[in-house]
């Protein structure tokens, strides 16, 4: 319990300039020889605590003490607020405009804050399906957050439509998408679901919590398969190349075409990346996939 008063005391002197005895015997409910024995105990294990004597003495702590052990220095407030920024762009939460705004306030520099870092699109997604997401994201939040099982309606990428009973725990971003890692009843394993795909969701208010173990974890790609991928872009392509490819990835040839090599997982489809440059892209090898696009334009054209 003294414990326990000494450290309410302490954060109690962080919040004022000055404490007399007389409040702080009031406000913890002991005597004043009490609290003197507190403020003694808390200065012999190095708390710099200054005691003024007379009518309006009383308590405090050093300047330097309370700004470099119990708050953030300047630099420290500008990682957190430009976090805040980023996660209320991404989830569009009116809580963390407020906690922003109360970070400001304890800013040495009073002037508006202005994050160095922003986000205008945080999917590929068209922008009526990013709101869509992030209403969803806001739902699944306070559901991981009250610890409450959902009903979905799921549809797989092979089109089939599922209803299914999940225990929410963790959103991941992915590949330019939101997932949802939960625990899947039927199935009685975990499992990621892509937040697009989530047609609906009725909150179940069980108080049971699904308990697994790691032996159902579920791993969402198959073994890793990789394969040399060598590709011909025209020479109008370089800007776009780089937000896929490294520089060792490009070579520029004679000619100004751009040949790409690089190895690629072919466990994935590969042929929705490649219909992206339409003309403006040749597969040199492997056979296999040259065949495999080839067959996708010829079936595009014919449709």
């Amino acid at each position: 319990m003294k414990t326990a008063r000494m450290f309410s005391i302490l954060i109690y002197l962080l919040k004022k300039d000055i404490v007399s005895t007389e409040e702080l015997a009031n406000k913890f409910e002991v005597s004043k020889r009490t609290i003197y024995r507190d403020i003694d105990a808390l200065s012999s294990i190095g708390i710099p605590i200054i005691s003024y004597l007379g009518k309006n003495g009383g308590f405090t702590l050093i300047d330097n003490y309370q700004l470099d052990k119990f708050t953030f220095n300047e630099k420290e407030k500008k990682f957190l607020l430009e976090g805040l920024t980023l996660k209320n762009e991404l989830f569009d939460n009116n809580q963390l405009s407020i906690l922003q705004k109360k970070i400001e306030l304890l800013k040495e520099n009073k002037e508006d804050y202005h994050s160095n870092i922003t986000i205008s699109s945080s999917t590929l997604h068209r922008e009526t399906i990013e709101d869509e997401t992030k209403r969803k994201i806001k739902k699944i939040l306070f559901i991981i957050d009250e610890g409450n099982k959902v009903r979905i309606s799921y549809v797989a990428q092979t089109a089939n439509i599922t209803s299914r009973i999940i225990q929410p725990l963790k959103l991941h971003f992915m590949n330019g998408s939101w997932y949802l890692k939960s625990f899947c009843e039927s199935r009685k394993a975990l499992r990621l679901f892509k937040v697009t795909r989530i047609r609906s969701m009725e909150v179940i208010h069980d108080n049971t919590r699904t308990i697994y173990s790691e032996e159902n974890e579920y791993v969402t790609n198959k073994a890793a398969k990789l394969e040399t991928i060598i590709l011909l872009f025209s020479k109008s392509e370089l800007g776009k190349l780089y937000d896929f490819f490294t520089e060792d990835e490009i070579t520029v040839l004679e000619d100004g075409s751009l040949k790409v090599t690089f190895n690629y997982d072919i466990n994935k489809n590969l042929l929705p990346f490649l219909l992206m440059f339409g003309r403006h892209v040749k597969v040199l090898a492997p056979l296999w996939l040259k065949n495999e696009y080839r067959n996708e334009i010829e079936f595009i054209y014919k449709s």
